[in-house]
C-alpha cells in the first residue's frame, strides 16, 4: 500500500524539477536583466539628483553651515539659520557629502521653499555623472560577458 504523503511528494518534486527547469533554462535573460534593472535604477537616481538640484536652483539661498557629530561617507547632517532666522537641521542629510568631517564649516545652498532640500554650495549633479556612469560600466563588464558565456553554453547544451 502506498502512501498518500508519498505521492504529493513525488508529484512535488516533479513539479519543482519543471519549475527549476525553467529556470535554469532563463538564467543569461535573468542576468541581463539584474544589469538593465541595476542600470535603471543607477539613472533614475541620477535623474533625481537633477531635480532636486532644478528644485534648489529655482528658489536658492546660500549659507554657513555647521557638519554635525554622527556624519559619514554617505550621510551628513547639517546645522545652518535659514533665511527667516530658523536654526534648520535637516534629517535626511545634506546632498553630495563626500569628503565633509563633523566640525567642518562649510556653504551650503538650499530651497527657500523647503529648507530641508539641501546640497553643498558648488556642487551638483553634474559631479555625480562621472561615478555613475563607471558604476554602470562596472555592472556591465561582469553582467554582460556572464550573460553571454551563460546563453552559448545553454545554446550548446541544446
Amino acid at each position: 500500500m502506498t502512501s498518500p504523503t508519498g505521492d504529493v511528494l513525488t508529484e512535488t518534486r516533479a513539479a519543482a524539477g519543471r519549475i527549476l527547469g525553467r529556470v535554469r533554462y532563463r538564467v543569461p535573460e535573468i542576468v541581463a536583466g539584474v544589469g538593465v534593472t541595476i542600470t535603471l535604477l543607477a539613472l533614475i537616481a541620477l535623474g533625481g539628483a537633477f531635480l532636486d538640484d532644478a528644485r534648489i536652483g529655482s528658489n536658492r539661498a546660500t549659507t554657513a553651515a555647521t557638519v554635525l557629530e554622527g556624519s559619514n561617507y554617505w550621510r551628513s547632517v547639517v546645522r545652518f539659520v535659514d533665511d527667516e532666522g530658523r536654526l534648520q537641521t535637516p534629517g535626511s542629510g545634506i546632498y553630495y557629502p563626500a569628503g565633509l568631517t563633523p566640525g567642518q564649516n562649510i556653504y551650503v545652498e538650499y530651497d527657500t521653499t523647503e529648507p530641508t532640500r539641501v546640497r553643498v554650495a558648488g556642487r551638483t549633479a553634474v559631479d555625480g555623472i562621472l561615478p555613475v556612469a563607471g558604476g554602470i560600466a562596472a555592472v556591465w563588464v561582469i553582467l554582460g560577458p556572464a550573460s553571454v558565456a551563460l546563453r552559448r553554453r545553454r545554446d550548446r547544451a541544446s
